[in-house]
Parts: C-alpha cells; sequence; structure tokens
C-alpha cells in the first residue's frame, strides 16, 4: 500500500479515547469537491481492542481547513470486529463526500483500556489480511 502523508487521518491512535484527525485536502485527487470515482479509503485495527462495546466513525466535510464541518456519514463498528489488521468502516470515500477538504473523528462507546486504529486516503485499495499476514515488529499479530 502506497501512503502519502498528506492523506493519513490518524495512525496509530488509541482507543481509549476520542481522536479527531486534523483536515485532509482532496485537492491531490482527481476532480476535488465534485462527485468522484471510488477512492480506496482504509481504517485499520493497528493493536487489537480490549474492553468497550464499538466505534463510532464519522466522514465531516467543509469548503476549506478552517471551515464549518459538516456530517458526511456515520457508522458504528462493533468491539468484536476490532482485531489486529482488520478492515472496519467504508472501504471507499463515500460518494455523499463533494467537498474538497475531510477529517475523520473515532470515538470510543465504552471503556477501552487498548486498541489502535490506522486511517487513511490511499492510492489502491488495500486487500484484508489473513490470519498470521499482518507483521508487526516482524511478528505474526493477526
Amino acid at each position: 500500500m502506497i501512503l502519502d502523508d498528506n492523506l493519513v487521518f490518524l495512525d496509530g491512535a488509541a482507543l481509549t479515547e476520542t481522536a479527531a484527525s486534523g483536515p485532509v485536502a482532496l485537492n491531490a485527487l482527481f476532480r476535488p469537491g465534485t462527485s468522484h470515482g471510488h477512492i480506496p479509503l482504509v481504517i485499520m485495527v493497528s493493536e487489537e481492542a480490549t474492553g468497550g462495546d464499538s466505534l463510532e466513525l464519522k466522514l465531516e466535510e467543509a469548503d476549506s481547513a478552517d471551515g464549518g464541518f459538516s456530517e458526511v456519514a456515520t457508522l458504528s463498528v462493533p468491539a468484536a470486529e476490532l482485531k489486529p489488521g482488520a478492515r472496519v468502516g467504508w472501504r471507499h470515500l463515500p460518494h455523499a463526500v463533494t467537498k474538497g477538504w475531510i477529517r475523520l473523528t473515532v470515538t470510543p462507546s465504552g471503556s477501552f483500556s487498548s486498541g489502535k486504529i490506522f486511517a487513511a486516503l490511499t492510492r489502491e485499495d488495500a486487500q484484508p489480511y489473513s490470519h498470521g499476514m499482518y507483521k508487526n515488529a516482524g511478528r505474526a499479530a493477526g
């Protein structure tokens, strides 16, 4: 998976509290702020979540980085799905996104004692890992 630092929402954000990304510009993508083709979005669990009930993922959009953000899409992910290497949430940026700036907020429900998440727009669709394929520090983690 090829990553652009400018398109990363969250990297290793702890699930023990609400994590909000900074604004991400869509100006490097095809036809920003208008209808678009499938833009791959990866939201992946990078450390197993323990405790808690679920995660709420919320995408917001605005016309500028400091503009008033409005909600575009919200999704709830059960805690049972939060295993290392698991992709959660949307696979592509929702077509409801029509403005040039977006941000992502992850809000835990219940009390998580551990767990981390990674989220970014990517150039290609990342395929899910099978058991034992997710490597972290040279060890199979999932």
